[in-house]
């Protein structure tokens, strides 16, 4: 064994170790959560926080004259129990003592009964007289201490009462503060109006010594608040200056209280404000500070204890005390919301196996959304609709970004299909509302950035306001990022009225996380109070985009590296590794790697992709291709049997991983061998539901032979829940950031029916190869193994020199190619047409067999009535009578202008065009050989064909005319020369774009599976196909960021002789789709049910647009359509 492989093989034993040990783990966590939630399925721990809180309690209480006697032992116990071995108290636990903290924790101990002689107060004063006594304390400590003498009134800064009259519309005004400052500013103006002195335990005096002992110089308390005004002229700080003036000034007019019915009508004002902002459980925005100083505003305005008002704020105070061994404290607030959240969150990603816990959780956070239109800030934003989440029990008026996005990621990880549900929809749209100018958002407001505001002199904290902050911002990216990856079908439900202005948001959101992120890669967390925080949670959103945006890698990259600089030798991140930053930084970690490129495996053989098989528009299309079978099948034959194929020859190189190489080139990294277990050549889940097909909700509307066309058949992509595992790929980056095969099979069985579906990537092959890969896996599954074709290896490209010797002026429409200015125009004109007629949907179709031949027949008439006499009559397919009616009936639904060019593309296979290339013949080629024809109409000449004759005719010829040797050769010409090889288009710049794809030569309703048939579900008496046959074919196309419209995929005819198309167009054309298809098959207008948008119903929407709303919605279609920008550029 060589050192490479033995180092290998121990690697591979350090990982299963360590996936062993978080398992562990994992199971010991979701035990504990399962303990811990409460009886109506929520969580809500203990909010940690420094002693001022519980502090500043004890001050209440002793103001109010409320007794201390009860609890006082135990709250002096927490109190002691949180100080520093220097004998201080810090902001935080690991900080450094605090003055302000130490001096305020003093105090409460002192009211406590605590002798100022024992070790514990003795140190404490001891390190407050070191760092320079009572007078260095912040302003709040300052107006708590003069609440009881221990420091002069006209110590602290001027707070008139009358900055609550002033308007929003102000520069200054009570709503430009942070909501955290504004509710506790409100109740403090009343506080220093009244400037209260309150008894100590040695009585009530204007100028106590009962803190005496912590001055330095107890003989002079009129300490300045802030910086001279010289200091600050000298340092040209204009903005400090005014304030201080201002404060002088109002100072010397003694705080506006000379002009008496202003200063009556502002109290009043002012009460009303607060006590609007009052929940109905006492609580004011569901945070300590404001309650705090709200109770002492009522009674300072004459409000008995035993008042509502009064008593419900401090019964609310009380509700956030907690209680342990190591004493009681009251906590800053209460977080259920956030906690269950977070917790769901955690256990969705965990997977775990109790989902009726989570199910609950969910339910108990949605009857917390905040749905009426009330709250703060609705100030600057009074017509965007309410949506949000507060992070407490009680808070209606400040629902906050975080936890909403949040919530988002929570639904949406516990159940996909909630991306669409009410409760998300109305959530994000109350985020985008709220993004601010600069791209990011903030915690509770817009627009709260007056950073001016933290000059003035009661804010020597810099907390005033409430800006954009990249931790937020990365959590909402994270949170829209899930939603554009699971929303199921951008083009039905709620999220696709909201996905442009969601993509542009994010888009917005990038650039502000690209202005803010330091030289050495981090950003800062403002509501983490460190860089790890922050950056983590950028990376954790920026990873969504890594794929769309080519800005994000060059920010994800400096991330990463400076998150790994950080970590401590022992693994962890913070001085002393502790839990909570180690946690939040392998968040971030974690968060990119699951997108960034597997370690390449040293026994993998790397292959290029063929040269067609690897095109730009391949990448963007996803396939889960299903059949519906009317039988139970094995899932285990058919297992067995594909794991059998994959033995044969060079078979096994179908379970080749994709890589993104270097150069941007994807490429075939085919293992030496395969594991089952460790290392599958293809996915393959089951799902057996132990109920008839018709008994699942789902299930019972899945179309089948013979469907009812008198209502429309649902969209194939709404039956993803169904015929999908969980874990069925759905985009390039699931292959390329993973190690997984390019097949997943998965097989619903059900009493009486099977689905099976295949999921791929379109890079894989085409319509006409997908049939020769079932062809052969039926081959084994019948044991006719000695009829599985040779594979043709993916080394081997038969079609790699298409268009590389050849004149593109050989194409028969090369003069009418669309190129320059022309393609420009058709761009511009495709993508208004994109963003006006937003919605799109997409119905199969069945259009019966007889109905096709009556058409045909006459077409076939009308064509021998045309030819001249002695020449022979052209012959029509039913294929093409079928094209041409598809043709017909769009034309006719979205009637564009009689002169207008309709272009129709229609692919098809090259297979017996370069038989040379494939010696072996073409039945063992996985892969790509699809080029298109195309026929161009007039939409006049269209609506007149009322007998489809010249229609289908001129589809034909197209097709014979252009699948030749010499004009596949000189079309590929063009192809390759065009930028990122897209097909050419044919016509003028006003060219209305339609495709069409003929699949019935891969005879998909002949597909044999009876080898692993059980039993029957149907009997064979009661139906037209037999035994392991499909009675129908559902066929999701997964597009990201690749706009296609007006298509038609034949997907063949069934055994009963009817055809299935696949329409999708606009949503404001299927009304006249379906009339005219009742029209075909002879039913009633009247019987006819229509899809419930009509055109009437989509006009008025466009009508209510504002322009501000259209042109959001514009940006955002910007960013979906990508790909066809840098096309025309």
């Amino acid at each position: 064994m060589t050192t490479g492989h033995r180092q290998f093989e121990d690697g591979l034993f350090e990982k299963e170790r360590l996936i062993h040990d978080v398992g562990q783990t994992l199971q010991r966590s979701m035990d504990y959560a399962y303990s811990v939630v409460r009886s109506d399925g929520h969580w809500c721990g203990e909010m940690s926080s420094n002693v001022t809180i519980t502090a500043e309690y004890i001050f209440l209480r002793q103001a109010l004259g409320l007794d201390l006697k009860a609890d006082g032992a135990a709250y002096g116990r927490h109190i002691l129990s949180q100080q520093n071995s220097d004998g201080s108290w810090g902001l935080a636990p690991e900080y450094p003592g605090d003055v302000s903290t130490t001096t305020e924790a003093y105090l409460a101990l002192k009211m406590l009964g605590v002798s100022t002689d024992t070790t514990a107060m003795q140190q404490a004063k001891a390190f407050v007289l070191n760092a320079g006594g009572v007078a260095k304390v912040r302003v709040f400590t300052r107006i708590f201490l003069a609440t009881f003498g221990l420091f002069p009134w006209k110590a602290v800064p001027q707070l008139p009462v009358e900055l609550i009259l002033l308007p929003s519309a102000c520069p200054i005004n009570i709503y430009k503060f942070a909501s955290w400052a504004r509710g506790t500013i409100a109740p403090l103006l009343i506080i220093c109006h009244h400037q209260p002195v309150y008894a100590l335990p040695n009585g009530v005096f204007a100028e106590n010594d009962y803190l005496d002992e912590l001055w330095q110089d107890p003989t002079n308390k009129n300490e300045p608040y802030s910086p001279s005004i010289w200091e600050l002229l000298c340092q040209g700080d204009i903005t400090g200056l005014t304030f201080s003036l201002l404060d002088k000034l109002l100072y010397q007019l003694n705080g506006l209280r000379s002009i008496p019915l202003l200063r009556s009508y502002a109290r009043k004002q002012c009460m009303k404000w607060i006590l609007e902002r009052q929940e109905p459980t006492g609580d004011w925005a569901g945070i300590f500070p404001p309650m705090h100083a709200s109770v002492y505003a009522f009674v300072l305005e004459g409000y008995k204890l035993d008042d509502p008002p009064v008593r419900l704020g401090i019964e609310a105070i009380e509700n956030f005390a907690w209680e342990d061994a190591k004493g009681k404290r009251v906590q800053p607030c209460v977080s259920p919301v956030w906690d269950t959240t977070l917790m769901s969150i955690a256990l969705c990603d965990a997977a775990t196996p109790n989902h009726q816990i989570v199910d609950r959780a969910i339910q108990w956070i949605r009857d917390r959304q905040l749905l009426e239109p009330r709250g703060d800030w609705r100030v600057y934003r009074p017509r965007l609709a309410p949506g949000g989440f507060s992070f407490e029990y009680s808070n209606s008026y400040y629902p906050d970004i975080d936890d909403s996005a949040a919530i988002i990621l929570g639904q949406v990880k516990h159940d996909p299909r909630s991306v669409n549900s009410n409760s998300v929809i109305a959530a994000a749209t109350w985020i985008l509302g709220m993004q601010n100018p600069d791209g990011g958002w903030a915690a509770f407001d817009v627009e709260n950035d007056k950073l001016f505001l933290n000059k003035i002199p009661f804010s020597d904290m810099d907390s005033l306001c409430d800006t954009s902050c990249a931790d937020i911002t990365g959590r909402i990216l994270e949170a829209f990022g899930l939603m554009i990856l699971r929303a199921p079908d951008k083009d039905s439900g709620q999220l696709f009225q909201l996905f442009p202005a969601i993509c542009a948001a994010c888009r917005r959101g990038i650039r502000y996380l690209a202005s803010t992120q330091e030289a050495n890669g981090a950003w800062f967390g403002r509501w983490g109070c460190n860089y790890i925080y922050g950056t983590s949670h950028a990376l954790c959103g920026l990873a969504y985009f890594l794929q769309e945006y080519q800005q994000v890698s060059a920010m994800v990259e400096p991330a990463l590296q400076w998150l790994k600089s950080q970590q401590n030798g022992d693994g962890g991140w913070d001085n002393t590794s502790i839990q909570s930053p180690t946690q939040v930084a392998a968040m971030g970690l974690l968060s990119t790697f699951g997108r960034a490129r597997p370690a390449t495996i040293p026994t993998d053989r790397v292959v290029p992709l063929r040269y067609w098989d690897d095109l730009h528009y391949l990448r963007s299309l996803c396939h889960d291709f299903t059949f519906r079978f009317d039988d139970v099948l094995d899932a285990s034959k058919l297992e067995a049997a594909l794991d059998r194929l994959m033995e044969i020859g060079d078979w096994g190189q179908l379970g080749a991983r994709l890589r993104l190489n270097d150069n941007g080139k994807l490429e075939y990294h085919i293992p030496a061998e395969y594991d089952k277990n460790t290392r599958p050549a293809f996915g393959f889940t089951t799902a057996e539901y132990g109920i008839g097909i018709n008994e699942h909700p789902l299930g019972a509307r899945l179309p089948k032979t013979g469907q009812d066309q008198s209502v429309l058949s649902p969209s194939c992509a709404e039956f993803a829940p169904l015929v999908r595992h969980e874990d069925s790929p759905r985009e390039l980056a699931d292959w390329i950031y993973s190690d997984r095969p390019q097949l997943h099979v998965h097989v619903a069985v059900f009493e009486d029916a099977t689905l099976l579906t295949v999921s791929y990537l379109h890079t894989l092959f085409d319509a006409v190869a997908r049939t020769n890969f079932f062809k052969a896996w039926i081959a084994v599954l019948e044991g006719r193994e000695e009829q599985v074709p040779p594979f043709v290896p993916f080394d081997q490209d038969p079609l790699c020199d298409l268009g590389k010797e050849v004149a593109r002026e050989n194409y028969t429409h090369f003069g009418r190619l669309v190129a320059g200015l022309s393609l420009v125009l058709f761009g511009l004109r495709y993508l208004f047409e994109l963003f006006w007629f937003r919605k799109e949907e997409e119905h199969p179709i069945r259009v019966p067999g007889h109905c096709v031949e009556r058409m045909r027949e006459t077409a076939q008439q009308e064509l021998a009535a045309a030819t001249p006499e002695g020449v022979e009559v052209p012959f029509l397919s039913e294929p093409d009578v079928v094209s041409a009616w598809w043709v017909k009936t769009m034309v006719t639904a979205l009637n564009p202008a009689p002169g207008r060019t309709v272009m129709v593309m229609s692919p098809f296979n090259v297979w017996g065009l370069f038989k040379e290339s494939f010696p072996a013949g073409a039945k063992g080629f996985i892969g790509n050989a699809f080029f298109n024809s195309y026929t161009v109409h007039k939409a006049g000449e269209v609506l007149e064909d009322n007998n489809l004759a010249h229609l289908a005719y001129k589809n034909r010829q197209a097709l014979v005319e252009h699948r030749t040797n010499d004009q596949v050769q000189a079309m590929t010409a063009i192809q390759r020369q065009s930028f990122m090889q897209f097909p050419p288009l044919v016509g003028d710049s006003n060219l209305l774009f339609m495709t069409h794809t003929n699949q019935h030569k891969a005879r998909y309703f002949e597909t044999d599976f009876s080898a692993a048939v059980v039993a029957p579900g149907v009997p064979l008496s009661e139906r037209p196909h037999a035994l392991g046959r499909p009675s129908y074919i559902n066929d999701i196309e997964h597009c990201r960021l690749y706009p296609t419209r007006n298509v038609c995929r034949v997907i063949g005819k069934d055994t009963a002789g009817d055809w299935w198309l696949l329409f999708k167009t606009r949503s404001e054309a299927w009304p006249s789709i379906h009339r005219q298809l009742a029209t075909l098959l002879g039913i009633d207008e009247a019987e006819a049910r229509d899809v419930p948008n009509s055109v009437d119903q989509v006009a008025i929407t466009h009508n209510e647009s504002s322009p501000a709303k259209m042109y959001s919605e514009v940006r955002g279609m910007l960013l979906q359509f990508r790909l066809l920008w840098r096309l025309l550029v």
